[in-house]
């Protein structure tokens, strides 16, 4: 019988879901869990993992999602830093902040 496998802790629901799909072109089964965890704001009370996280279903496909997932982690992504640098004005009142974001390109 074959277990669940951690195999990757994902920076969020979106990079766990690109990953997921990487893997089923290949075959591979996974689930993902936690993508819909809402972490509580403002504490370190809990030192919990809240990010997704992959798991593979088929241990005979576990070296493979490794080799997958290294590749994945290998190849990353771009962050645009000077997007994160940024300020975004209130159309309304004028006032300025900082904008959160950033823009990650793959390099695939």
């Amino acid at each position: 019988m074959s277990s669940l496998k951690k195999v990757y802790v994902a920076r969020g629901p979106g990079d766990a879901h690109l990953l997921r799909g990487l893997l089923e072109l290949e075959e591979i089964d996974v689930v993902i869990r936690g993508d819909d965890f809402v972490p509580l704001q403002g504490g370190g009370v809990f030192h919990i993992e809240t990010r997704p996280s992959i798991w593979v279903l088929d241990d005979h496909r576990f070296s493979r999602a490794l080799e997958i997932i290294d590749e994945y982690v290998r190849r990353g992504v771009e962050v645009d830093d000077q997007a994160a640098n940024e300020l975004w004005t209130c159309l309304s009142c004028g006032e300025s902040i900082e904008v959160r974001t950033r823009t990650y390109t793959l390099k695939f």
